[in-house]
């Protein structure tokens, strides 16, 4: 709608609605006939201001004309900022947050995002979230976790429950909505599950499998290299150790992998596929306990116990999981945070299939974890196995590091339902990114041109220009304010600008988010 029909539109309902409520009144005050009508109403006319009832009619048109367009152009207000087309033909379509959420509302329970709730059938074919620091992501992350909560509560049946991995910065969700019997891994915190790499481990494949999970494959095929040689000497040790120790531990694989002389190594894996590393010149075993002396170290804080993520996983009544970590400790935990995120995500996997099991896996920092293998199958296969992931990113340039160019679009298409917050003015890429994931607008739009030769008068000529361009620009996405964004559903839904508010949650029995364990403030010293 352009400006001019705007004017139109205001035009005929100031002169019109008031015309309305004359005749009513007339009709109904003074009564007239098909016979009389025209000399009663040309006497009514003239008397008009004369007579109270007319002229109060008159301004009670005006005053619901006056209402009437206010309401209407509050609730129609263009959301795409383009010049308007004359017809749309085909593309996107941009709606207010109430319009989209009349339309994915549901009977039974939904989780919301900015309170539009999210269809039903797109829940497993996740959703990505991506904003800069401060825009609100966290807030959005917050309103889908309560409502898991809430529709959790609902549900009688412990295997339709919505249960959630939850990525926890600083703690901050689990000091929200932390409840009895939920667990938590974090070697420095006191209240920390015990857990050990062996406690996955149920058939002999599952060396290899949760080998991945420790030392992840690489983009590039130079690290890879090293990766691989890591990955083999430590599924073989850590295999022998399983079968050979009454306790297995990660202490010991550690031992055997990086503590003890080449030669008992050597002599240690004898007869399996380790042997091979020892070939030549030794530089591949060198590599491997280079790349092990890394993705092993944050297993050594960890405290014995029989925590299991695959039994966890499979018992409906388990509660819900928070991973969590602080600034200070990040980058002592972050690959032990890695694999614990790739491991679930291969379990989960590993399952049988089900239309009841909902599990949630809330990932609000994406580039701040090492490569995860297992992720782009979770996000391609995980949906009919109850699969819900939902990844928060600052910077597309940052995905490309990590998964490189080509995993990084699959991984971020893969998540059907997109999220756009405010981005920084210079991150082009992110910006011309999730720019694209809004879509496009092909329309029709009205081109008038006024031509003139000398000494005649112009001519006016009306062209339709036929146009395509983005529904929403990169710099919108920059200029958006804290707490406000774009939510595109999957399907042929239209997308929505949203505002969203901060939610303090508050609780009679307060949680810290992370505990510190004593016994770990000096530990390897």
């Amino acid at each position: 709608m352009n400006e001019a029909d705007k004017g139109k539109i205001c035009l005929g309902a100031l002169l019109f609605t008031p015309l309305v409520t004359w005749f009513i009144a007339a009709k109904a005050l003074y009564g007239f006939t098909p016979k009389d009508a025209r000399e009663r109403l040309v006497l009514l006319i003239q008397q008009t201001f004369d007579l109270w009832p007319l002229w109060g009619a008159l301004l009670v048109g005006e005053i619901i004309a006056i209402i009437g367009l206010i309401i209407f152009f509050k609730f129609n207000h263009q959301i795409f900022k383009g010049a308007p087309f004359k017809k749309i033909y085909r593309g996107t379509r941009l709606v207010s947050q109430r319009a989209l959420a009349s339309i994915t509302k549901e009977r039974e329970p939904q989780i919301t995002i900015a309170d539009i709730p999210i269809p039903t059938k797109a829940e497993g074919t996740h959703i990505s979230i991506a904003g800069a620091t401060g825009v609100g992501k966290s807030t959005i992350f917050a309103e889908m976790m309560k409502c898991c909560l809430m529709r959790g509560k609902k549900q009688r049946i412990a295997s339709n429950k919505d249960r959630m991995i939850i990525l926890d910065p600083d703690g901050d969700f689990l000091s929200r909505f932390y409840k009895k019997g939920d667990k938590i891994l974090n070697p420095y915190d006191a209240r920390t599950e015990g857990w050990v790499f062996f406690n996955e481990i149920k058939s002999d494949f599952d060396f290899e499998r949760f080998g991945v999970s420790i030392v992840p494959t690489a983009k590039d095929s130079q690290t890879e290299e090293w990766n691989g040689y890591g990955r083999l000497l430590f599924t073989e040790v850590s295999r022998k150790v399983f079968n050979t120790s009454r306790n297995p531990t990660m202490e010991e694989v550690f031992y055997w992998t990086n503590e003890v002389p080449l030669e008992e190594l050597e002599e240690y894996v004898r007869g399996t596929k380790a042997q091979a590393l020892f070939a030549g010149s030794g530089r591949a075993v060198g590599s491997a306990r280079f790349v092990l002396s890394n993705k092993l170290a944050a297993h050594l804080k960890m405290p014995a116990g029989n925590f299991s993520i695959r039994e966890w996983l499979e018992d409906p009544k388990g509660g819900n999981l928070y991973i969590t970590w602080t600034d200070e400790m990040r980058e002592a935990l972050k690959s032990l945070i890695s694999c614990w995120t790739d491991s679930i995500f291969s379990i989960v996997l590993g399952m049988s299939k089900s239309n009841s099991r909902k599990i949630w896996t809330f990932i609000d920092e994406l580039e701040s974890l090492d490569y995860l293998p297992s992720l782009r199958d979770a996000l391609t296969k995980g949906r009919k196995k109850g699969l819900r992931v939902v990844t928060g990113y600052q910077s597309y340039s940052q995905v490309i590091s990590i998964y490189g160019s080509d995993v990084a679009e699959t991984l971020l298409s893969n998540h059907r339902t997109s999220v756009v917050m405010a981005a920084g003015r210079l991150g082009e890429r992110t910006l011309e990114f999730v720019s694209k994931s809004l879509g496009e607008i092909e329309g029709e739009r009205e081109k008038t041109g006024i031509s003139r030769r000398f000494g005649q008068l112009g001519t006016k000529n009306t062209n339709d220009d036929h146009k395509r361009e983005r529904a929403v620009t990169p710099t919108e996405i920059a200029t958006l304010d804290d707490l406000t964004g774009y939510i595109a559903f999957p399907g042929n839904l239209p997308v929505a600008k949203f505002e969203t508010h901060h939610v303090n949650y508050t609780r009679s029995n307060p949680v810290p988010g992370v505990v510190l364990r004593e016994s770990t403030a000096f530990a390897g010293m």
